[in-house]
């Protein structure tokens, strides 16, 4: 198995994970369900674990695509600064979910402000990665990118006849 296809296969799981982990947060936050928060910072620290993998296996498939295609370098720039943001957001994340984990060994109660701050952590880091993922299809397929609606020869028509 070469960098490209490991990258391929362990990018979507932050992604998921996150948005299926902030619905089970919300469920954690909403009915104070302690067992479902701490599977759920479990799990969290899981999505980071691969999502680290797939960090560090994409200057590899880079490598790899480079010599068989012809990439926008402009893209791929982007798409790395993304996934480095989300990495380092995701780390700090996982400190406070990790301090969660800490007040639940020792007894505590996680306080709800706590839950809150992991839920809308959890959310953005989500939507992160999700504009991450979408400049990394951008990559290997330009057509999903935004591009300027050509216009028309009617319209070019209808703004010579409108000029005074």
């Amino acid at each position: 198995m070469n960098a490209a296809q490991v990258h391929l296969m362990t990018v979507h799981v932050p992604i998921i994970g996150c948005w299926g982990l902030s619905i089970l947060f919300l469920l954690a936050w909403i009915f104070r369900d302690e067992r479902l928060l701490k599977i759920c910072c479990w799990l969290l620290l899981t999505v980071l674990v691969i999502a680290t993998v797939a960090y560090f296996s994409g200057p590899l498939a880079y490598e790899m695509l480079q010599n068989q295609v012809q990439l926008n370098e402009e893209t791929v720039e982007f798409h790395a600064v993304l996934a480095r943001s989300c990495l380092l957001g995701m780390v700090l994340l996982a400190m406070v979910v990790g301090n969660a984990l800490i007040q639940g060994f020792q007894g505590e109660s996680v306080p709800r402000w706590q839950r809150a701050l992991i839920l809308a952590g959890t959310i953005a880091i989500a939507s992160f990665w999700s504009a991450a993922a979408h400049w990394g299809g951008l990559i290997r397929h330009p057509e999903i990118g935004f591009s300027k609606p050509e216009p028309s020869e009617s319209a070019a028509a209808d703004s010579q006849i409108n000029e005074p």
